[in-house]
């Protein structure tokens, strides 16, 4: 097996071309990998339990979305640090608590790059915060939120694990949250 070469490069990412005969679905065709670095997503909630959501343009495709916070980690940070960092940079909020949820893979198909859940909690604005002019923060109920997703306004998939993760770990009810409002405490 030949070794891998960097065909495409980016500030951001790179892609990697590597040959793997021995997988026979690539037909002896060259497999193209995207390196990036590792990432991290919050799931931060005020002590209203609002959720803190970010509306931004995305050039990827060319329109706004709206989205948890996220971002890349960067190769000095750990990823509590990335997160208190990403969550503070796109919405001027800070977390009393942020708890880690769990880290998995975002495209397994073609990134390489892991992805830290945060769930942040006493989410509030930090008094000397200065917005970006190309970010919006909006805060919703965990109602409003389930609207948005059922109604294709939230689209960021990969966020909705976050939901599930922490109603598993903390015992909160954010995935049904019409069904039994916040049981347990949040950290």
């Amino acid at each position: 097996m030949p070794d891998p070469k960097i065909v495409f490069e980016t500030q951001w990412f790179n892609v990697e071309q590597q040959v793997y005969d021995e997988v026979r679905a690539l037909e002896g065709k060259p497999f193209y990998r995207v390196n990036a670095p590792d990432g991290v997503m919050v799931l931060a909630l005020t002590d209203r339990h609002e959720i803190v959501l970010v509306k931004q343009f995305r050039p990827a495709i060319g329109q706004d979305t709206l989205e948890i916070p996220a971002g890349a980690r960067d190769p000095h940070e750990t990823p509590n640090q990335a997160a208190a960092r990403e969550l503070y940079e796109e919405t001027g909020y800070v977390c009393k608590n942020l708890t880690p949820l769990g880290v998995g893979r975002l495209m397994a198909s073609r990134l390489n790059a892991y992805q830290y859940a945060f769930l942040g909690t006493g989410a509030s604005l930090h008094p000397s915060y200065v917005s970006r002019e190309d970010m919006k923060v909006n805060l919703v109920s965990p109602e409003e939120f389930k609207n948005l997703v059922l109604n294709q306004e939230f689209v960021q998939h990969a966020a909705l694990a976050l939901l599930v993760l922490a109603d598993w770990k903390t015992e909160t009810s954010l995935i049904q949250p019409e069904a039994n409002h916040f049981k347990g405490t949040l950290p």
